[in-house]
C-alpha cells in the first residue's frame, strides 16, 4: 500500500521530536525503548523517521518521557502558541515570557 503524501515528512519531524524532548528527559533510547517494551531498533527507526509509529506507541512514548502526547506533535516551533506550550512543558519561565509577549499578553516582573 503506498505511504500517503506528506507521510515521509511527519515522521521524519515527528522522530526528531521524540528524540529532542527524549534527550531533554536524559533517557537513552535503550532505557525508552525498554520501558515502552520496544525494541531498541524499532525506537531508532522512528527517531529516524523511517517509521511512523502508530497513536498508541505515540501515546506510550509520551507517558514514558513524562509529557503529553500533544506534546510531541509541536514539531513548528516558529508558531508562537506551539514555542509557548514547549516552554511550559520545560518549565522555562523566560522563553514563557517572551512566547507570551509575541501573543500579545503585557508580562512584568
Amino acid at each position: 500500500m503506498p505511504r500517503r503524501p506528506g507521510t515521509k515528512t511527519l515522521a521524519r519531524r515527528l522522530g526528531a521530536r521524540i528524540k529532542e524532548v527524549r534527550e531533554q528527559t536524559g533517557q537513552t533510547q535503550e532505557k525508552l525503548a525498554w520501558s515502552c517494551d520496544f525494541s531498541k531498533a524499532y525506537l531508532s527507526q522512528i527517531e529516524a523517521g523511517k517509521r511512523l509509529p502508530s497513536i498508541g506507541a505515540v501515546v506510550q512514548i509520551a507517558k514514558r518521557l513524562g509529557v503529553e502526547p500533544a506534546d510531541l506533535f509541536v514539531l513548528d516551533k516558529k508558531i508562537t502558541r506551539l514555542k509557548l506550550l514547549d516552554a511550559v512543558r520545560r518549565e522555562n519561565g523566560d522563553d514563557v515570557g517572551k512566547a507570551l509577549g509575541e501573543l500579545g499578553y503585557k508580562v512584568g516582573k
